[in-house]
């Protein structure tokens, strides 16, 4: 399918493609009916996920401060990260 096509596409110019479908394998379709119901789910979905992205930014912004240190965020534990989302 359309799915599978467009990975190996991808993976033939691109080696970690490629070699994380050799591991993982391809991904199972999410194929949804066609409808406004199906629209509206995707759009509920996304709204979620953006609330939700923003609201693990803020956590981890409060634990490892506004600039986001990489050095603070290597330090953090992995129950302190967990605890941001």
């Amino acid at each position: 399918g359309a799915l599978k096509d467009g990975l190996d596409a991808i993976a033939a110019r691109e080696p970690a493609i490629a070699r994380a479908l050799a591991i993982a394998g391809y991904p199972e379709p999410r194929i949804r009916p066609t409808g406004y119901a199906t629209m509206l789910r995707t759009i509920v979905g996304q709204q979620v996920s953006v609330a939700a992205a923003a609201s693990m930014w803020r956590k981890l912004q409060a634990h490892v401060g506004p600039d986001v240190s990489p050095a603070r965020l290597l330090e953090s534990s992995f129950d302190e990260l967990r605890a941001c989302g």
